[in-house]
């Protein structure tokens, strides 16, 4: 059962209105960055972002260390460190002492009543020892050091503890996370997430890959609705190109070579996500330092061009900065107004089916008809673009777009 909107559907004849309607923009997206054992985040709730500020810390070769027996240090308890102690000590001895005056004996009561607490560094306050709070320790958790090398720190999360002794997830190599967009934090918390509601608005997708990345919106000229991947050269650095209606291999390959920070395409294949991945991983145990970079597919797998539409809006937005989250898959303008291409209001386009790709106006409904074996659907007269005949196409095979 398809549900109409009344507050996009409204002047809109009934009939079209019961079409799915695809929304291309979401104003004020939250998006999240997930966190693993070993990991942090680097700000709090209520924390204003901007771009390129850090906000988290991975601990990529994170591994299981014996921290041992933790325990939480009060602050204050010590007599030394605001001198009440000896004051007492001191009236009291000089009450005790009968050569001393009752003049003199109220001085030094006086003057140690009100003595200040000495300059420097007070004890640290510590809170109790909990999973997921930052630990810092050093090699010998790991194992007994050679000799003649320095001492390595290795830093991580608690995880739990048994018999008394706490175990906790650290390494000692450790990633800063970045944010891609400005925002407020809403939530955040070690070995866990951190949660940013974005400023301006946001392109949903249906799969993003690869970590959240930045750069300046690149919409090159499209040949049959695909970029080559010749065409991404070093010339696009730092840029986020829209590479058309399907990503190969070496076209992400070679973006990644070229320093281009991220790709937008229509669909993208299962098996240029896994050597997505395996790049990724390579990346990482080399231990050099690279540029993020992030693809979204807004249509998923199955190949078809981007729609007009959104290639539209990506045309204007050219040459703004723009980013890519993954989780959920988002492509963030954070402009105040997003322009606004003109689109007809019967505009549709065909998701799926025979069809799928394919896009033109909707003429009117043609009921419950009858398909190739003996299934009946609602359908709807369309005609395609570059079509001189109407074609009927169910209902449910169509989507039209809403701004």
């Amino acid at each position: 059962m398809t549900v109409v909107d009344p507050s996009v559907s409204a002047g809109l004849p009934v009939e079209l209105a019961r079409i799915f309607g695809r929304r291309v923009l979401v104003f004020s997206p939250t998006i999240r960055f997930a966190l693993g054992p070993g990991d942090r985040g680097l700000v709090s709730e209520g924390d204003r972002v901007v771009p390129g500020m850090p906000i988290a810390e991975r601990t990529p070769d994170a591994s299981v260390v014996d921290v041992g027996r933790l325990t939480s240090v009060q602050n204050g308890k010590s007599g030394a460190a605001d001198g009440r102690d000896g004051a007492h000590d001191e009236s009291t001895s000089a009450w005790r002492d009968s050569r001393f005056d009752e003049a003199e004996m109220r001085s030094r009561i006086l003057r140690a009543t009100t003595m200040k607490a000495p300059s420097g560094p007070r004890p640290e306050r510590r809170r109790p020892p909990s999973p997921g709070k930052w630990w810092m320790g050093g090699d010998e958790r790991r194992g007994k050091p050679a000799k003649g090398k320095p001492a390595i720190r290795v830093g991580g999360t608690l995880l739990f503890e048994t018999e008394g002794r706490w175990r906790a997830a650290a390494g000692e190599r450790h990633e800063v996370v970045e944010s891609p967009v400005a925002g407020v934090v809403v939530s955040a918390r070690n070995a866990v997430e951190v949660t940013i509601q974005a400023v301006g608005a946001a392109m949903p997708g249906a799969i993003a890959a690869g970590e959240p990345t930045r750069g300046y919106l690149d919409v090159p000229r499209l040949t049959d609705g695909e970029l080559w991947a010749s065409a991404l050269d070093i010339g696009r650095s730092g840029a986020v190109v829209v590479a058309g209606s399907r990503l190969s291999g070496q076209a992400i390959s070679r973006a990644r070579a070229m320093s281009i920070r991220g790709l937008i395409a229509g669909s993208v294949g299962e098996g240029e996500l896994r050597d997505l991945e395996a790049s990724e991983l390579r990346q990482k145990a080399s231990l050099a330092p690279s540029a993020p970079f992030g693809l979204i597919a807004l249509d998923g797998h199955s190949r078809r061009p981007i729609a007009t539409p959104i290639l539209a809006l990506l045309a204007v937005l050219s040459g703004r900065e723009v980013a890519i989250v993954t989780d959920p898959p988002l492509l963030i303008f954070d402009v105040a107004e997003v322009p606004l291409p003109e689109l007809p209001p019967d505009w549709i386009r065909a998701r799926s089916g025979a069809n799928a790709g394919r896009e033109g106006r909707w003429l009117r409904s043609a009921g419950h008809y009858r398909f190739r074996g003996g299934v009946y659907l609602e359908a709807a007269v369309v005609r395609f673009v570059e079509d001189t005949d109407t074609t009927i196409v169910p209902v449910m095979d169509l989507e039209r777009f809403i701004f």
